[in-house]
């Protein structure tokens, strides 16, 4: 809780500067650690290969024509519906490149839905290009391949338009009760646009 609590406060630090920077008119922000950012993405990988997850998201990056492609595919054995929570997980990479675990965490109940709400007006285009047939929740069990998501629709998504620079390994989690259904990794870097 206290880190979720420190990077509201330096988001509103943010908020501050930046509204006073567009009232004076200065560019003060090419040395803020925080600010709008491009996501360059690393890796994307399963947190669990080993175990029999009843939702298994096996994605991969492909780079072309400078645009980066998730594929791959998903297998789910249940649907992914509100009775699961979405848990999200992020660590960040120190300046000695050591992962501090757990910098921010977050749970919502109802994972479906809260999925359709962080993904915003992306949804359906995000569901599909991930091999969903249906953009409704719940997704139902099945084997579903990817034809190839573009990384650049996540910018239309509800997540934050600015963060503090640097390399985050998110973790996003499907549970209930404590028992993990799914878990998928991201590795990526937040740069200046």
């Amino acid at each position: 809780m206290k880190h979720y609590i420190y990077f509201m406060f330096i988001q509103l630090i943010f908020k501050i500067n930046s509204d006073f920077v567009e009232s004076a008119n200065v560019n003060i922000l090419s040395t803020s650690p925080i600010g709008p950012f491009k996501m360059v993405f690393k890796r994307i990988y399963s947190c669990n290969p080993t175990k029999n997850n009843k939702i298994q998201h096996n994605f991969y990056l492909s780079h072309r024509d400078n645009t980066t492609f998730v594929l791959g595919n998903t297998t789910s054995d249940i649907p992914l519906d509100d009775t699961l929570s979405l848990e999200i997980k992020l660590a960040n990479k120190d300046s000695f490149g050591n992962w501090n675990e757990n910098a921010f965490m977050h749970k919502s109940p109802n994972a479906c839905s809260a999925l359709k709400k962080l993904y915003g007006i992306a949804w359906n285009k995000i569901i599909l290009s991930l091999g969903f047939k249906t953009t409704n929740c719940p997704i139902l069990p099945g084997f579903y391949l990817s034809p190839g998501l573009d990384t650049s629709v996540l910018k239309d998504t509800n997540l934050p338009k600015a963060f503090l620079y640097g390399t985050y390994k998110s973790y996003i989690y499907y549970t209930r009760q404590n028992e993990i259904f799914g878990c998928v990794a991201i590795v990526l870097e937040l740069k200046r646009p």
